[in-house]
């Protein structure tokens, strides 16, 4: 497996059982609201919305570096276009000359 998955896995086993630990309800308000609710499902409605930000952010980097990818081929592709373009006129001007008349001298 993955070093990151074991450790994405080791975290949510420890915030499981520090919000399991303390389950005790709590008050809480936001904006207009104010309600009671379990401090455990506040610290894992907490990670959830922690870990979706991180895969947002993570996934933002992932297409930029595609775009880059498929950049980056589009120049080698004609890059290596050119060089063989290149090549086939050094090899043209390079060659040895045949004589005219077949190399038979009159």
């Amino acid at each position: 497996m993955d070093w990151k998955f074991v450790l994405a896995l080791v975290f949510a086993l420890l915030v499981a059982v520090f919000a399991l630990q303390n389950a005790s309800p709590v008050d809480i308000s936001f904006l207009t609201m104010d309600f009671s609710i379990s401090q455990a499902l506040v610290i894992l409605i907490s990670a959830v919305f922690g870990a979706l930000c991180a895969l947002l952010l993570g996934l933002v980097r992932w297409i930029k570096n595609q775009a880059k990818i498929k950049s980056s081929a589009k120049t080698i592709s004609s890059l290596e276009q050119e060089n063989k373009q290149l090549k086939m006129k050094l090899e043209e001007y390079t060659a040895p000359k045949e004589p005219v008349d077949g190399g038979q001298i009159s």
